[in-house]
C-alpha cells in the first residue's frame, strides 16, 4: 500500500491513499473474472458494508481505513466496462485509470463510496437479504465457537445484529448445531442464568435508549442541513461535507445502535420525503463504548 498521502477533500475530513493499483480487484471482491455486473455489484456492497471504518472500533479504523479503498478501488475498476476490459487485458490497474475521454478522479470517487455506501436504504436491502440466511447462520456458529459461547460477545462480532431483536433467534441456531453435534455446548452459554441473561438485555435496552436520544439530536441536525441544501445556500459538495462532519463526531467512540435509530427513523416510515443518503447507519459491531 503507498504511504498515506492524507489529501483532505474542500468538504470532507476523509482521508485518501493513493490508489491501491497493486490489488486484483477480483480477489478483493471475492468474485470470479466471469462475473456479471450484478454479481460485482452484489459482491461490492456486502464487501463495503462489512468493512466500512465506522462500523469498527477506534483502535480498528486505520485498517477498516486501507481495506475499504481496495474494496472501492476494486470497484471502480469492475464498475465500469471499459476500465475493466483494460485490467483483464493488461492485468494492470494503474493502465485502466487511464483511459481517453474519462475524468475518472480516485479520490472524488473514494470519498463518495465513503459517504454513500451505507445509506438507509442500501443497510436495509443487505439487512433484508443476510438475515436468516445461510451465511448469517454460519456467522453465528463460528462467533459462538470463538467467543466460547459469551452471548454478549457473539452480538459485537455478527454483523447487524441485535440483542433484542435476534436473542431467541441465535438461540435456536445454536442448540439445533449443538443438538446436532455441529458444536460444542460451551459452559458460559450452557449456564448463563436467567437473571445473568436478563441483566445483559437490560443493558442493551438502556443503551439503545440513549442512542434513540442521540439518534433525535442528529436527526435535527440534518433537518437543518437539508434545509440548507434546499435554499440553495449551499452547492451538492458542501451539503455533504456538512453531514459527514456532523455524523464524524456522532459516532466517534460511540456504537452503532444509535445509527441503526436513525434507519428505523426514516426506514419507510414517512419521515422525509428523500432521507438524505449522507445520513447512513454505521452498524458498527464493536461495542466497546459500552463496558
Amino acid at each position: 500500500m503507498p504511504k498515506r498521502t492524507r489529501k483532505e477533500a474542500e468538504s470532507s475530513d476523509v482521508e485518501v491513499d493513493e490508489a491501491p493499483t497493486s490489488i486484483n480487484p477480483y480477489t478483493v471482491l471475492g468474485i470470479e473474472k466471469d462475473a456479471d455486473q450484478d454479481t460485482i455489484k452484489k459482491a461490492y456492497r456486502k464487501a463495503a458494508l462489512k468493512n466500512h471504518p465506522d462500523k469498527v472500533s477506534p483502535e480498528e479504523k486505520e485498517s477498516a481505513h486501507t481495506k475499504f479503498q481496495e474494496i472501492a478501488f476494486a470497484f471502480a475498476i469492475l464498475s465500469d466496462e471499459r476500465r475493466r476490459k483494460r485490467y483483464d487485458t493488461t492485468g494492470r490497474t494503474e493502465e485502466s485509470l487511464d483511459l481517453e475521454d474519462d475524468d475518472f478522479d480516485w479520490v472524488d470517487f473514494f470519498r463518495t463510496q465513503f459517504a454513500e455506501v451505507v445509506t438507509v436504504e442500501k443497510i436495509q436491502q443487505f439487512s433484508n437479504e443476510y438475515k436468516g440466511s445461510e451465511e448469517e447462520k454460519e456467522a453465528v456458529l463460528d462467533a459462538y465457537k470463538k467467543c466460547k459461547g459469551d452471548m454478549t460477545k457473539i452480538y459485537e462480532i455478527v454483523m447487524l445484529s441485535d440483542m433484542l431483536e435476534d436473542e431467541e433467534r441465535f438461540r435456536g441456531i445454536i442448540d439445533e448445531a449443538i443438538e446436532k453435534g455441529g458444536v460444542e455446548e460451551y459452559k458460559k452459554y450452557a449456564q448463563e442464568s436467567e437473571s445473568a441473561r436478563q441483566k445483559r438485555m437490560d443493558r442493551a435496552r438502556k443503551q439503545k435508549e440513549r442512542e434513540a436520544k442521540e439518534a433525535e439530536e442528529v436527526e435535527e441536525e440534518i433537518r437543518e442541513v437539508s434545509k440548507k441544501k434546499k435554499t440553495g445556500k449551499k452547492s451538492k459538495e458542501e451539503d455533504l461535507g456538512d453531514l459527514a462532519a456532523i455524523i464524524q463526531k456522532r459516532q466517534q467512540d460511540r456504537a452503532g445502535g444509535f445509527f441503526e435509530r436513525l434507519e428505523e427513523k426514516y426506514g419507510g416510515k414517512g419521515g422525509m420525503s428523500e432521507p438524505p443518503e449522507e445520513a447512513f447507519a454505521a452498524n458498527r459491531k464493536s461495542k466497546k463504548g459500552k463496558k
